[in-house]
């Protein structure tokens, strides 16, 4: 883990903390003492794919009140007798 000054985080604060956010944790010390370690979030692993944009969080709409799905009132059974007499 590398070390920096306070100094040094002031002038590249930026920089140090895209560092931080890729995974890498860093201590800060003033005159020679450390006073902070810089790490990223304990996340979960969700949280760790909403932080990163591969998921994002739903609408809230309850699923339960959607309203029911159209039946089919065609013969499956049918269609597959038909398609296997066609195979052969």
């Amino acid at each position: 883990m590398e070390t920096i000054s306070t100094r040094e985080l002031q002038e590249n604060s930026a920089d140090v903390l895209r560092r931080v956010a890729a995974g890498e944790s860093v201590f800060v010390s003033d005159g020679g003492v450390p006073v902070a370690v810089l790490s990223p979030p304990a996340l979960s692993v969700l949280g760790r794919l909403e932080v990163t944009g591969r998921l994002t969080q739903g609408t809230g709409v309850d699923l339960a009140r959607l309203p029911t799905p159209v039946t089919s009132e065609v013969d499956t059974g049918a269609l597959l007798e038909v398609d296997r007499s066609r195979r052969t």
